[in-house]
């Protein structure tokens, strides 16, 4: 007897479905300005958010405020005027009674008692600034360990209070796009160790209006252009090579309309950052498009290399770093340091933007600080920093002009992570997000990877970010209690703050998967308890997951009016930048989907194939 496997919802369906119950309950209802009707967390990943719900007579605009616990940290917002009011409210604090102002046009104001349940978040431990310096923004900071069940990404007001969160299981970047919203990773993993399925749009109260998947898989960064599209760091063939892939994604369809593969343009070893190895050769972490040089600009944390190429023609312009140990017909892309006086070359980095004005700002980790395991820099001599590069592409000359970190020393060292920010000339934000200490001793072992090697109770992670205005310190957070990707300084309201209703949109493709030849083996029946074998269908894809040998040969079979078979593979590659945590690590514990485009309608026998033996997983799929 076969046991049909459900579908399970897409984050999109549950938030529609929430949307569509609290939308009833308040159509259903008689609410006004005076007695509104308020769902907090409306959309299910963020208990800082809520909607406020009332109509009125007449069309009227609506000031919203939720006020501060000082008058300085009110945040509000006033929306266009309308008769039914669907407004979203951001900003609230957790553990505690919000009071939230409505004012109408004509004067009327009433206010709303709405308390929230205090989260288990970290908190920021310090924060120095003033409210006339940091007005209404807040500082978000994405997590990087959230095994560390209190490590969740927030954001900070200028007192240090949390005014957001989002409990799902998301890192990498949040940048605010040109319409208004985020752009966040999904929640979805495509590969491990932390490979997502694309890029999410979503507002500040989480809701997802767009989901764009992609093949590879998202990691890292992604880029607005101009027209839209967004460039995004992907992987190609990840069998062989993960990390030295970008694509171009089409705003509108979600299709991938151009992209860019290194392998052709950079070696894969020779001139080697001390975290190479030789299936994450280059490790991008940020990409960059520069519309004056019509070119990218991508940051190599395993070749200590900062690249930038022609975006027509994938032609390498130039290269930033040590050329130490490069091969010789590469070292015409390198340039000659004309600084007088300090300068150092950056090490394993992240973060490489282009400012207006051409020059480079990018954050140095500065790991190891060599080519050469002779010449290592240990971790408590060690610094970090974000800086400055001038360049001159017709001389090939390089110029340090500005730096912040060094002067810090181990304090301030993260050996992974971080970021920098360009706000105007002279005011920048430095990031140093990977902090960590073990019994006391700064490490150059990852926070995320410590995780898993070391016992807690000796372990300390944390974060610094540091705002400057002609080298003044304007805006100084600590964050304890885990390791943060990437800081970045929005606000929650804006001109562009709406809520749009309806159910958001799945976009682009997750691609046919491969399929393997036709195979027989001999029946062995139930699948055993140590594979461990967990199966979710979800609604664009069958996810498998199962503990292997390495090497095993596996073969997953769909029986069904039209038989196919799937190859997973059971290779373990090295990963010696484990950025973002979203597990504990685990060799033998293997990861597998199979797309639904591509697979025709019907049901489905799922049978598991292990070193020659086939087994009856004891379930169907409908698909």
């Amino acid at each position: 007897m076969k046991t049909e496997l459900k579908e399970t919802k897409h984050l999109i369906t549950e938030q529609y479905e929430s949307e569509q119950a609290f939308l009833k309950e308040f159509r259903d209802g008689n609410y006004t300005y005076d007695k509104p009707y308020v769902k907090a967390n409306p959309y299910l990943i963020n208990p800082m958010a809520a909607v406020l719900c009332f109509n009125t007579d007449a069309e009227t605009e609506v000031t919203v405020t939720v006020k501060g616990k000082t008058p300085e940290a009110d945040m509000g917002h006033t929306f266009p005027a309308a008769k039914e009011h669907v407004l979203p409210i951001y900003g609230l604090y957790d553990g505690y009674e919000n009071t939230i102002e409505i004012k109408l046009a004509d004067g009327s104001t009433a206010e709303v008692k709405l308390a929230i349940e205090e989260q288990n978040i970290n908190r920021a431990s310090f924060v120095e600034t003033t409210p006339e310096y940091f007005g209404n923004d807040v500082m978000f900071v994405s997590t990087t360990t959230p095994l560390i069940e209190s490590c969740k990404t927030i954001a900070v007001d200028y007192a240090g209070d949390v005014r957001w969160m989002n409990i799902n299981l998301q890192s990498w970047d949040i940048k605010k796009a040109a319409n208004g919203r985020l752009l966040y990773t999904s929640h979805r993993t495509i590969q491990k160790p932390y490979y997502t399925i694309g890029i999410c749009e979503m507002d500040m109260s989480g809701k997802i209006y767009k989901e764009y998947r992609l093949p590879g898989g998202f990691h890292h960064d992604v880029f607005e252009m101009e027209n839209g599209n967004l460039l995004c760091a992907s992987d190609n063939d990840f069998d062989d090579s993960v990390e030295d892939y970008v694509v171009e994604v089409d705003r509108k369809t979600g299709e991938i309309v151009k992209s860019w593969d290194l392998q052709p343009m950079l070696p894969r070893s020779g001139g080697d950052a001390g975290d190479w190895n030789n299936h994450d050769w280059f490790h991008n972490n940020s990409v960059w498009y520069d519309k004056p040089t019509n070119s990218i600009t991508m940051s190599g944390r395993h070749k200590d290399a900062v690249i930038n190429f022609d975006y027509d023609t994938a032609e390498l312009n130039w290269i930033i770093g040590d050329p130490e140990t490069w091969p010789e017909e590469y070292q015409k892309y390198f340039f000659k340091n004309v600084t007088k006086g300090d300068f150092d070359w950056q090490y394993e980095q992240h973060a490489a933007s282009i400012l207006p004005n051409g020059d480079v700002f990018l954050f140095d980790n500065g790991t190891y600080r060599s080519k050469r395991e002779e010449n290592r820099v240990e971790p408590d001599d060690n610094f970090s920093r974000g800086v400055i590069y001038r360049i001159d592409t017709d001389k090939m000359e390089i110029e340090q002009v500005w730096q912040y970190g060094k002067e810090r020393g181990a304090e301030f060292y993260s050996p992974y992570i971080c970021n920098t920010e360009y706000y105007a000339d002279g005011h920048y934000m430095v990031h140093s997000g990977g902090i960590a200490t073990y019994r006391g001793v700064h490490t150059d072992v990852l926070g995320a990877s410590l995780l898993n090697s070391y016992p807690h109770i000796h372990l300390k992670l944390w974060s610094e970010t540091v705002e400057l205005v002609d080298d003044e310190v304007k805006f100084r957070m600590i964050v304890e209690g885990g390791n943060y990707y990437r800081a970045r300084r929005l606000s929650l309201y804006d001109d562009q703050t709406k809520l749009d209703l309806g159910k958001g949109q799945l976009m682009g493709s997750l691609g046919v998967t491969p399929e393997f030849m036709k195979v027989k083996f001999k029946d062995a029946g139930e699948v055993p308890a140590i594979h461990e074998l967990k199966m979710e269908l979800e609604e664009d894809r069958l996810a498998f997951r199962a503990m292997f040998r390495e090497g095993s040969e596996v073969i997953i079979e769909l029986r069904g009016e039209t038989d196919h078979f799937y190859n997973l593979p059971t290779e373990v590659h090295d990963v010696t930048a484990a950025c973002v945590a979203f597990e504990e690590e685990n060799d033998n514990d293997f990861q597998f989907y199979i797309h639904r485009e591509g697979l025709e309608g019907g049901t489905y026998d799922v049978y598991l194939d292990v070193d020659g033996k086939r087994y009856d997983t004891g379930y169907t799929v409908n698909m």
